[in-house]
Order: C-alpha cells, then structure tokens, then sequence
C-alpha cells in the first residue's frame, strides 16, 4: 500500500486538494528564527514534560513498547490539558491555527497535539497515528530543536507495514524501509498519519542532547477555501 511513496521536500505548505496524501512532504526553516528559537527555550525551561509518551504493547506486564518524555497541549475534546495554562498553551494555538490556514483544512475529529522529547536509549518502535480506516486524516512533525549535530542521528523512518517491539528492528529497517527523513532543526513534516514509521534515539555521541518534536494529529479532516479561515461569522470550534 505505501511503498511507493516519496519524500518530497517543499519550500512553502500548499493548499491540499485531495486526501489522503500520496506522499510525505518536508518544509525546512519553516517559522522565522525568532519563532522557532522562541518556542524551544519555552518547552526546555517548563516543567511540564513527564514519562507517559507511550506506544502500548498489550502485554500482560503493562509494559509499552516505547515510553518516551512527554507533553501534552490538547486531546480530542480539544480542551487544554488540566495541567496546561494559557501560557504554556499559547503559541500551540497559534501553530494549529497557523497550519489550518496555510494547508486548507479544518479538524473534523482531532485527535492530539503534544510534544515528544528522546535521549540516548530511547528507540521509537514502529507505530501508526490513525486506523486503517481513517482516510481524511493528517498529521504534522515539526522539530523544536536550536541545533543538532548530523551525527547525532534522529532519523524519522517509514515503512510499509507493522513490527511489534524492538526485537528484530534492523531486519525490519533492511526489508520494510520505505523512506527515511533527517532530523533537522525548524523542519515540518506533513503525512498520511496511517503509514507506520518511528523515530530514532539520539546516538551516544549527543550525550544528554534530547531530539524534541511537536506532533500535531487528526483523524478526520475537511478541506477548506481560504475565504472560509476570514469569514465575519466563523466561530472559533477547534483549538
């Protein structure tokens, strides 16, 4: 079903006119440096993140498959979190808003906004978003970090089909890979939230350098004019 989908790097977001999208897209430098910069130093120097960002594994330990840290803005009654106040809140809504607009759509079933944060160690197992059936939906990576050494590894990789846990993941990175994306500073990345694909820990070389990104997902989307984002009488009934 994915396996002949591209990476396709974009210099600005495009309004979309079909879904769900046949390939991945990656827009570099995507904010300003005074916004990107801005947003960083606010989630390194908050105490918000906690251990609970989790792919579940069914077993009977309750243990997941990848736990990494965490925190999260908005689920899918699209209230803040208890624990999340306007200005922790802030610049998420401007960033969702910001994206609605510029891509053309609005949330009809939004599912989550939150950040994710991996040290050494911390291997992302191969997960998808949204079920099989949730054609309409979208999802967004943009990653948070000031800096990062190439060598420091990150890479965002996709398949095309599912793995169970760790074991075995290289056999599954040599047979299932079907594209890969850098970790880069200020870089977004829009995609079918259905194809499975999981992130890379930092490598021993970052020390204690975490890989930051903010996640932004639906289930279900509509597609919009533009008019529609400006209109009088639009009511404000997403994030």
């Amino acid at each position: 079903m994915y396996d002949d989908i591209k990476v396709v790097h974009i210099d600005e977001p495009f309004k979309i006119k079909d879904l769900p999208l046949k390939d991945v897209y990656v827009i570099d430098d995507y904010l300003c440096p005074e916004l990107h910069h801005h947003f960083d130093d606010q989630i390194v120097r908050e105490n918000i993140w906690s251990k609970t960002n989790q792919v579940s594994s069914g077993s009977p330990t309750g243990l997941p498959h990848h736990s990494f840290w965490g925190a999260t803005y908005y689920r899918d009654d699209m209230k803040p979190e208890k624990d999340m106040n306007s200005l922790h809140t802030m610049f998420p809504y401007y960033l969702n808003r910001r994206l609605q607009t510029e891509f053309g759509f609005k949330w009809v079933r939004f599912q989550y906004m939150g950040l994710n944060s991996q040290t050494q160690g911390l291997q992302g197992t191969t997960h998808a978003d949204c079920q099989d059936e949730d054609s309409w939906n979208l999802s967004f990576l943009y990653y948070t970090n000031k800096f990062w050494n190439k060598d420091w590894g990150g890479t965002l990789r996709l398949y095309n089909e599912m793995q169970q846990g760790l074991d075995g993941r290289q056999e599954h990175i040599d047979n299932h890979q079907i594209a890969e994306v850098e970790f880069k500073p200020n870089r977004l990345i829009i995609f079918d939230g259905r194809i499975p694909h999981g992130a890379d820990a930092p490598s021993p070389s970052a020390r204690y350098i975490d890989r930051r990104s903010l996640v932004l997902r639906g289930d279900e989307v509509r597609l919009v004019e533009e008019e529609e984002f400006f209109h009088a009488n639009d009511r404000i009934s997403h994030i």
